[in-house]
């Protein structure tokens, strides 16, 4: 609450604090995955690390749809209370806007490059196929067609599980570009309203701006006016007083007059 101390904390300023948070969680968690994402093509590339980053790749997705939640709820908020935003709201907007774009293109970055090392990378099997060539079937031979049968199982195995792997990487790099691009949407739904609000408060600051001129024009023609109304009362009473001396210096000259 402290950032908006010169103004009451509404709804809105709440929605923007989550808008944010969310930006800021997207950028932390889209850099902390492509550290982990270097393991890939490694010697400590493992099942267990590729398992962990599907999971992170799916927290992140999370917090993408979280946004959009907190997105939609923002713009209905600001065409709610369209006439109360003011220019530091919609600087506000703005200036979350941005950070929100910069998280994206790293989000959206992070995982294109990620699925590329995933099929650039496919684990491999270490078992390597027996070669019968034309042998007789002896019980040797029969003893090495069962481990062929055996290595091209596993072979046929680990193809299967490449394949839903690649499946899998598609199908998260449709997800994020369904994420940006629902999100951009709605960015770009709050920008428009940014940006139809943008005129009527500068208007509106403008006649606030007016109004304050005419009000300090007023106030210094009034001020202009009292000191008028002073000097005319001084002189008004300096008037008086000559009058009296005058009637006086009259009264006493007949007074001398009757007298004598």
């Amino acid at each position: 609450m402290s950032s908006y101390q010169t103004a009451p904390y509404t709804h809105f300023h709440e929605l923007i604090d989550t808008w944010t948070k969310h930006a800021q969680s997207i950028e932390t968690q889209a850099k902390n995955l492509s550290e982990k994402a270097r393991v890939l093509g490694t010697p400590s590339d493992t099942p267990e690390i590729r398992t962990r980053l599907d999971e992170d790749e799916r927290r992140l997705h999370n917090l993408a749809t979280k946004t959009k939640t907190v997105l939609k709820e923002l713009a209905d908020e600001m065409i709610k209370r369209k006439k109360e935003l003011s220019r530091n709201d919609l600087d506000m907007v703005t200036k979350v806007r941005t950070a929100m774009n910069n998280a994206l293109k790293n989000y959206e970055d992070v995982i294109t490059s990620i699925s590329k090392r995933r099929q650039q990378f496919q684990p491999t099997t270490n078992d390597t196929l027996i070669d019968l060539g034309n042998a007789n079937l002896s019980e040797d031979d029969i003893h090495q067609r069962l481990q062929l049968q055996q290595q091209m199982k596993i072979s046929n195995n680990l193809l299967v599980q490449q394949n839903e792997e690649q499946f899998a990487i598609e199908e998260q790099v449709q997800l994020v570009q369904a994420d940006v691009i629902e999100i951009n949407h709605m960015m770009r739904d709050i920008g428009a309203i940014v940006s139809e609000q943008s005129p009527i408060i500068a208007n509106v600051e403008q006649n606030v701006s007016a109004a304050n001129d005419h009000i300090i024009a007023g106030n210094q023609q009034l001020l202009g006016a009292s000191r008028h109304q002073k000097k005319y009362r001084k002189k008004l009473c300096w008037l008086l007083l000559i009058f009296l001396v005058i009637a006086l210096i009259v009264a006493i000259v007949i007074i001398i007059k009757l007298k004598a």
